[in-house]
């Protein structure tokens, strides 16, 4: 059966089929994933807006890059983005290694704890921080003000360390959702060796864990230092109202700002792109060379898990800390405003004054009804089309492996999204909505394909490992029966890959309804998504 199945991939018309298949997915993969790139590359090239005859000069470049005021933000952007990625690994790594390598009772937590970073759209994260510890109306300010009659706040959000503080629990699922696997996978047998030896705890991590991990944890940095380093949330609601200026700032800002420098934004950006570019080869590099790092082989091996103890508790209350820090302490302080006319904390006072009235302005106010209405459709619109597509590219890495050169280059286009900031896709965007024939700004056709472009490598891998668990015998019996590979990929693959396929469908979905980064380059009046519209609306104060 198997050579049978071979026989009709490899050879014949079907292995040309196939090739021709192939060599179209990647030029549409290509035309997905390059334009946003060339168009930054090319708006910086100019001084003419967008729409204009090109004017082809290096004169936007050196003004770019002549202002002194932008280097004191790319020196805090490289310092937060730095600090943020660090802290994010260790601390999403421990709790990885609690979760996935201890007999804690964390692993009963897991689930919310990577739902946290879907439910909870980044904006509204930030937004509960500052009603907790803004230094004039946050709760914990007012309460410590109040209850311990202190003259000043004792906490300000609005500082270089409370961005990090916000930054780092902002993206400790992701780090969760990384390393996990990681340690999931790994052989404890040399662990269990050296402990043999007489080696402790700490040296077994130090001397045996941390080393056989060293390609995810490279990889991990890379692809943190890099969401931090294009990251605006923290940027525009923290860093702005207390004075600190970060490199994405300065980008949002000339696009925002009158008059409005799209050019100016796109030499800004190519730094960006350099530091994508590196991260990438860092990242390539470290998962390159897993060979010598591999300890699961042919054999069989069973998980071991480190009794924990008398720590059981200790570790269980750190996880519930991480979980309320990372979503629900928040979530909650913006629940119990949302029945306020303004911010105060919890007392019996507070409780006579809650009221509906909030939400009947909100469900009543135009722009929130669009932006919700444009947001689910294009989630849904989003997670069709993009998992339809991670499924094309998911079969072709998973069935065809090395047998074409094609499949490596569609597999690295695909996942070359994961390591681009959504700044740098909304910028790109931009510049190719205002410069094409066809009419792109202002639609909603634009933000669908950022999200797809963002979101593309998600919907691989959730595709991906689907269909590894479906045995290639059953593509191979239709492939003998004489069914094309069109057919057998729609009436065998999709139908047995539909449980993955509904999966992926709903996390892209969700990611794109909290997606802002890139959205809020490409929004217009009557295409208003919820994300950016929160952002607006604090900003106004509303």
């Amino acid at each position: 059966m198997l050579r049978a199945g071979a026989a009709r991939i490899a050879p014949g018309r079907e292995g040309k089929a196939v090739t021709v298949s192939l060599a179209l997915l990647l030029a549409g993969l290509g035309l997905l994933m390059l334009p946003p790139l060339g168009m930054v590359l090319f708006g910086s090239l100019t001084d003419t807006p967008p729409g204009a005859p090109p004017h082809l000069t290096l004169r936007t470049i050196f003004r770019a890059y002549s202002d002194s005021h932008i280097y004191p933000a790319l020196l805090n952007s490289l310092l937060y983005a730095g600090a943020t990625s660090t802290l994010v690994l260790l601390i999403g790594g421990f709790l990885a290694w609690l979760v996935e390598r201890t007999d804690s009772s964390l692993g009963r937590m897991a689930g919310m704890f990577t739902l946290a970073p879907i439910l909870m759209p980044a904006v509204l994260l930030v937004s509960g921080w500052i009603l907790l510890l803004d230094p004039r109306d946050g709760i914990v300010n007012m309460i410590a003000t109040q209850v311990f009659g202190m003259r000043r706040a004792p906490f300000s959000i609005y500082t270089f360390w409370g961005m990090i503080w916000v930054g780092t629990l902002q993206e400790l699922p992701l780090a969760f959702l990384w390393l996990a696997p990681a340690f999931r996978s790994m052989n404890p047998e040399l662990e269990d060796a050296a402990i043999v030896a007489g080696a402790g705890a700490l040296t077994v991590v130090r001397r045996i864990t941390l080393p056989l991990l060293r390609p995810a944890i490279r990889g991990a940095w890379a692809i943190f230092f890099i969401y931090s380093l294009g990251a605006l949330s923290v940027p525009l609601l923290l860093g702005m109202p207390g004075g600190i200026f970060l490199y994405s700032t300065e980008v949002y800002l000339a696009t925002s700002r009158m008059p409005t420098d799209y050019n100016l934004a796109g030499a800004y950006s190519l730094l960006l792109v350099a530091t994508t570019i590196i991260g990438i080869h860092i990242y390539r590099r470290s998962i390159a060379d897993t060979g010598r790092f591999a300890t699961i082989t042919g054999r069989g091996y069973r998980p071991r898990r480190i009794r924990v103890g008398r720590w059981r508790p200790a570790i269980t209350c750190f996880g519930v800390l991480i979980l309320l820090l990372a979503a629900g302490l928040p979530l909650l302080v913006l629940v119990w405003n949302s029945f306020l006319p303004y911010p105060q904390p919890p007392s019996w006072r507070s409780l006579h004054i809650l009221t509906l009235r909030n939400y009947g302005l909100a469900f009543n106010y135009g722009p929130a009804k669009r932006a919700v209405v444009n947001s689910v459709l294009l989630g849904l619109a989003a997670g069709f089309i993009t998992t339809f597509l991670g499924a094309l590219v998911a079969w072709a890495s998973v069935r065809l492996g090395q047998r074409s050169r094609l499949v490596g280059w569609i597999d690295q286009l695909a996942t070359l999204p994961i390591a681009i900031p959504g700044l740098i896709v909304g910028v790109g965007l931009l510049w190719l909505a205002l410069m094409s024939p066809v009419r792109l700004y202002g639609t909603r056709r634009i933000l669908l394909l950022a999200y797809i472009i963002l979101h593309l490598p998600y919907a691989v891998r959730i595709c991906a490992s689907g269909l590894a668990q479906i045995h290639r015998e059953l593509e191979e019996a239709g492939f003998v029966s004489g069914a094309s590979w069109a057919t057998v990929f729609r009436r065998i693959t999709l139908m047995l890959l539909a449980p993955s396929f509904i999966g992926s469908i709903v996390y892209v979905a969700l990611r794109s309804f909290r997606e802002y980064t890139a959205s809020i380059f490409l929004i217009a009046p009557g295409t208003e998504v919820f994300s950016v519209l929160v952002l607006d609306m604090w900003e106004e104060g509303n």
